[in-house]
């Protein structure tokens, strides 16, 4: 199921006292800026302060593989970045047990896979980026991330979602979303509300398949974040730095076009992701050309050929994130979490408004990236 965001604070402060938190929780406040996982700022009576989180399990069927990969990779970052990085990486508090997570199985909206992180204080997010400074530095962050776990030792992490950016593989959950709306009265009515977006990203189709190309021409599969946003960005409160990379539940193996592409769809333009009006959903040159350089300033490691998809990345990431969106519409709002009716739809529209800026001005992104089409 979706996050609820219903529980009430007993029952969560009961599960805090789950973890080795520093004395009794007392104060549990929910965060509801996610759109997947229910989370909760837990203060104790020592006025330490925690983030505690529930895997979304409808999201995220087998929450310990994710579970497995946030382990590896926190313990990576803290071998890498040394003593003193605290504020710039996340750290598990682990269960009483020594676990690093547990399950709750009461038959209830209580129930789940819960997980502990330390606070990191005096840090802020942001849910739109507001200046091209801004969004060199996230950009960059999610660059150096990616630069940190290219040596993350064997084996490789687990596909906590498979086929998360396949994108014709979006297309197919999309089509069969299509063929069971028609079986309902309530389905019916949102494929007809979604008749102009359906129609649109049929025609984007054939945009679906240039990763999948560029894979064919040797693309290296790298461990990436592949959840993009600059709101999985903390940053310092006081000086405005980029400090640490969250969200790491879909921190896997996967291209590096796909992060790029997912920084573009995101932080390239000044709309809101679920504006009613598409008017400022188009591509921002000073805003793309502050994030082409500040990625390409952290992900050094990159190959020609990797730098050569980047753009593609943009195209086909927008155009999945439009589908995704639409598929979560027609099937009833499922999957995101939605404070309205036609949320989903109306993030879609923004997407596909995108796309269509990024199309018209193809070759100046080009130019910017320095890169040629794969």
């Amino acid at each position: 199921m979706k996050a609820t965001g219903q529980d009430d604070t007993g029952a969560v402060l009961r599960i805090a006292g789950r973890f080795r938190v520093g004395g009794r929780p007392t104060a549990a406040v929910e965060l509801r800026a996610g759109h997947i996982n229910d989370s909760y700022v837990v203060s104790t009576a020592s006025g330490s302060r925690y983030l505690l989180q529930r895997i979304n399990g409808y999201v995220f069927p087998n929450p310990a593989q994710v579970m497995e990969n946030i382990v590896r990779i926190t313990r990576h970052l803290k071998r890498r970045l040394g003593p003193g990085s605290g504020r710039r990486r996340l750290t598990l508090v682990p269960v009483a047990n020594g676990e690093m997570w547990f399950e709750t199985t009461a038959p209830d909206r209580r129930a789940g896979w819960w997980r502990m992180y330390e606070l990191i204080e005096d840090t802020t997010t942001v849910l739109r980026a507001s200046t091209p400074e801004q969004v060199f530095l996230a950009a960059q962050a999610f660059g150096r991330f990616e630069t940190q776990l290219i040596d993350l030792p064997p084996p490789p992490l687990h596909e906590t979602i498979p086929g998360f950016h396949d994108t014709l593989n979006r297309f197919e959950t999309f089509d069969r979303a299509l063929a069971t709306a028609s079986a309902s009265a309530a389905g019916n009515a949102r494929r007809r509300q979604a008749d102009a977006e359906i129609r649109s990203v049929a025609a984007h189709r054939e945009l679906a398949g240039r990763l999948s190309v560029g894979a064919a021409h040797k693309l290296p599969r790298r461990t990436v974040h592949n959840d993009c946003k600059i709101s999985n960005i903390l940053f310092d409160r006081e000086t405005g730095e980029a400090l640490c990379v969250v969200d790491l539940d879909t921190t896997m193996p996967g291209l590096a076009a796909c992060d790029f592409g997912d920084m573009v769809r995101s932080m390239g333009h000044r709309a809101e992701e679920d504006a009613h009006e598409t008017d400022g959903a188009r591509v921002d040159l000073e805003l793309f050309a502050a994030l082409a350089q500040g990625y390409l300033d952290g992900a050094r490691y990159l190959t020609a050929t990797e730098r050569r998809s980047l753009v593609d990345g943009a195209l086909e990431l927008t155009l999945e994130q439009a589908v995704r969106f639409l598929t979560d519409h027609l099937d009833g709002d499922v999957y995101f979490r939605v404070e309205r009716t036609g949320q989903n739809l109306d993030r879609c529209r923004v997407q596909l408004a995108l796309l269509e800026s990024l199309l018209a001005r193809d070759t100046d992104l080009r130019r910017i990236v320095g890169g040629s089409t794969t």
